[in-house]
């Protein structure tokens, strides 16, 4: 028989020698983060680690850059620099507090896909102005050689600018446009012929043949395919036929030069300028498509509408070219890509269509560089390499198949069915029946409730909702009012940093340049934040004014 004592004695060896490993694993790690954190190597102090990091799990995205990655230490070695670029991947649905966790942290990324608030940004992240205006060195011998790092942008870095702080916190590498994917063997088997639709009522009329043909088949045919969880389909939708239907009221309607805001639409509303039918005629478009969204739509994630779209189970799927390889690289059939069907003259509300809106938006995806980053100079150099014109068009439209940030690029193919058409050249029309995160998100449950009720008159159903819902707004819009206040004391904070750091002697003629430049943005952008003040505070005496419409 064993001896208890025994027994326990080799139990308490164990442990010991456990504990040991534990002790030595842990004293190994410190010494690797301590190391990494110094842009070193634990088996090599002469190379230089960055990394770069980002939520993009889509099919391409890793591999392009993989591959540029590979070219750019390539690079950097035969310049006598040895230099390591890790990629890190984070799931979209644990981004933002890992992000925020690494910022906090202080050991963020080197270069970073940046998702937070303005605030956010000036608080971590390392101000590019005074690089964006040279040419980015990696151009050299391609046709934008010698022009400055902005204005390589399709849209002149438009996108980048914060307005709160007049800075530039990040860059885009990419540019998306919304359409339509398209099983096209279910539509031959349905309706007999290829012919895609280009109008909403066409549209609409293949979505019920489609369902017809399910019940023949006694097959669950998916007419609409929808992002319902994150209500990603409604919200592309809505704001797509919001803009066919109002933006020609960016032309008449706005009281200064600009886009039409919110204070225009409901002075509109309340001076009888503009219809109420007009301004909702969206809801019910929406409503009819949503006819023919699945069952319980609410739950279906993206990742399940697109696996159903892969089974062929689905006819049509409205979503971002960001998908475009996904849809069309793992589906068994063939896949057109189409733009979303118009409002068409035989509409009923073809009376208030003003044109296809404008696609050509701002560059999104931005990437900057923390200011824990240790290895600032080297962050630069490799941002600058994946904004190249060679690099972004190998990463983005080689291996993602998606539209790159740069100017001078030739689309084939699939690809210029997904470049930004220019439409009718107007602004786009908002959805002003939301003010902050709360409205917004009830805006798109009440669309959800009537899709799901078969409410007869959604645009009724929407409006009293949005009437029963005022004091909240008003909590949301005063919450606005004060932010703005905050921002407005950032921004004259920032002109008088500005114009004290004119007066310091030890400043060159550039210096000097760039601190009055950035003084005007900031004056331009307090008289913004004024008006936008201002104009919260007469949209609250509005929508009290609509709580007494009989």
């Amino acid at each position: 028989m064993t001896d208890k004592h025994d027994e326990h004695t080799g139990s308490s060896k164990f442990q010991k020698f456990g504990l040991l490993l534990a002790l030595a694993f842990y004293i190994i790690s410190v010494i690797m983060v301590f190391r990494f954190q110094r842009g070193g190597d634990i088996l090599d102090k002469n190379v230089k680690t960055i990394t770069f990091a980002h939520w993009s799990l889509e099919d391409g995205f890793r591999e392009g850059f993989d591959e540029a990655i590979k070219l750019f230490e390539e690079y950097k070695a035969k310049q006598g620099q040895k230099v390591k670029v890790l990629q890190t991947t984070v799931p979209f649905p644990g981004y933002a507090q890992w992000f925020m966790t690494q910022l906090i942290g202080g050991d963020p990324a080197d270069v970073i896909k940046i998702g937070a608030s303005s605030d956010i940004q000036n608080q971590y992240f390392t101000p590019l102005s005074q690089y964006i205006g040279n040419p980015n060195p990696f151009n050299k011998g391609t046709p934008l050689e010698g022009v400055p790092w902005k204005d390589t942008y399709v849209d002149d870095m438009r996108g980048s600018l914060d307005w709160n702080y007049a800075e530039y916190y990040g860059v885009g590498i990419c540019v998306h446009t919304f359409r339509m994917y398209v099983n096209m063997e279910l539509l031959q088997k349905a309706t007999g012929s290829r012919k895609l639709p280009e109008t909403l009522t066409e549209w609409l009329s293949i979505c019920e043949k489609m369902r017809e043909y399910g019940k023949k088949i006694g097959k669950p045919v998916i007419p609409v395919g929808v992002r319902g969880f994150d209500r990603g389909t409604i919200n592309s939708l809505l704001s797509y036929y919001q803009s066919q239907l109002n933006a020609d009221l960016n032309d008449t309607l706005p009281e200064f030069c600009g886009d039409i805001s919110a204070v225009d639409i409901f002075k509109g509303l309340e001076d009888g300028k503009i219809s109420r039918e007009r301004q909702l005629a969206a809801v019910s478009v929406i409503a009819e498509i949503g006819k023919y969204f699945c069952d319980g739509f609410p739950s279906t994630d993206l990742e399940q509408t697109k696996f159903l779209f892969f089974t062929g189970n689905v006819g049509f799927f409205p979503e971002g070219t960001w998908n475009a390889f996904s849809m069309i690289n793992n589906s068994p059939f063939e896949v057109e890509i189409i733009d979303v069907p118009v409002i068409g003259p035989d509409h009923k509300y073809s009376k208030f269509f003003s044109g296809r809106p404008y696609e050509q938006g701002a560059v999104g995806a931005m990437f900057g560089i923390p200011k824990a980053s240790k290895n600032f100079g080297l962050a630069l150099e490799f941002l600058q390499f994946i904004t190249s014109w060679k690099i972004n068009q190998m990463t983005m439209v080689d291996h993602c198949k998606w539209i790159a940030a740069v100017k001078k690029v030739k689309y084939t193919g699939i690809m210029a069915k997904m470049q930004p058409l220019p439409g009718s050249r107007r602004a786009n029309a908002g959805f002003y029946f939301g003010f902050g995160t709360k409205s917004y998100k009830k805006i798109y449950e009440t669309i959800e409730a009537s899709i799901i009720n078969k409410t007869p008159d959604p645009q009724e159903y929407f409006w009293r909702d949005f009437i029963s819902r005022i004091p909240d707004m008003h909590d949301e819009i005063t919450e606005m009012i004060e932010n703005g206040k905050r921002n407005m004391l950032n921004i004259e904070t920032m002109r008088s940093s500005a114009a004290l750091g004119m007066k310091y002697k030890a400043l060159s003629q550039q210096e000097v340049s760039r601190l009055k430049f950035r003084s005007q943005m900031n004056l331009e952008n307090l008289v913004a934040r004024y008006k936008n003040s201002r104009n919260n505070i007469m949209l609250n005496s509005l929508l009290e004014n609509l709580k007494t419409e009989k």
